[in-house]
């Protein structure tokens, strides 16, 4: 009987031994290779997830250097425009400067005390022409359209017969002053010649201012045309600065 019981026994064991082992043969690879995948997926995850990241921060990068770029081009573009707006404004500065200093020009200050002021006078006549003619070199850099030159050399022109006129005039004055100074001092001890030398001199004035008057009202009405037709064109142009300006500050 126990021989019975032992031999039951030793089948058993048999039996499980060999059910573990083909459990262990058929199952066990797979249940590792099913872990390596699971874990090779994990790694695999890891890394596109990484990668993707990389491309993230990559484009977020370029993003934002983009904008700066955009954001700097856009600045560069209204620094121009706002220089391009100041030069526009001192052109018509100084070219109203000298053409109403000019039609301005005053006779009535001078005597034969103080009539050699006359050559400052000439002297700041030619320094305005010399700030105008600087605005206007400026202002070439962003206005060169043939409209704007063409019309320019026109207006240049006719100012420069103006000044021409009041030069002119500014040069018969000194030199009557310096005539009759001569001669008072010649006739410094003929009371009656004094009083005729200073009648001539004011009728020699007189002569002058009318003569002046005539020629610089027609020539101040060539350079007022011509002015106006300037002042609308700079107008047009500050007009299309303030729209493109607007624009480029919606962008």
């Amino acid at each position: 009987m126990n021989e019975l019981k032992h031999y039951i026994l030793e089948i058993i064991i048999v039996v499980i031994s060999i059910s573990t082992f083909y459990i262990l043969k058929n199952y066990w690879p797979k249940y590792f290779e099913s872990k390596g995948a699971n874990q090779a997926t994990k790694e695999d995850i890891g890394e596109i997830t990484k990668i993707v990241e990389n491309i993230k921060s990559d484009l977020s990068q370029q993003n934002e250097l983009l904008k700066a770029q955009l954001s700097m081009t856009n600045q560069h573009k209204l620094d121009i425009k706002s220089a391009e707006r100041e030069a526009i404004f001192d052109f018509n500065k100084q070219k109203s400067v000298w053409i109403y200093s000019l039609l301005r020009f005053s006779f009535y200050k001078y005597n034969l005390e103080n009539f050699k002021e006359i050559g400052q006078t000439v002297l700041d006549y030619q320094k305005r022409q010399y700030e105008y003619d600087l605005a206007a070199a400026h202002l070439a850099l962003f206005m060169y359209d043939n409209e704007f030159m063409e019309l320019k050399s026109k207006l240049i022109i006719e100012v420069i017969e103006l000044d021409k006129i009041v030069s002119g005039t500014t040069y018969d004055l000194y030199h009557s002053f310096m005539k009759a100074e001569i001669n008072l001092n010649i006739e410094k001890d003929n009371i009656t010649e004094q009083s005729r030398i200073r009648f001539n001199l004011n009728e020699e004035l007189l002569t002058i201012v009318e003569k002046h008057k005539e020629k610089a009202i027609n020539q101040f009405e060539s350079v007022n045309n011509l002015d106006i037709q300037m002042r609308e064109l700079l107008f047009s142009r500050l007009k299309i600065l303030e729209t493109t300006t607007i624009a480029s500050n919606n962008c």
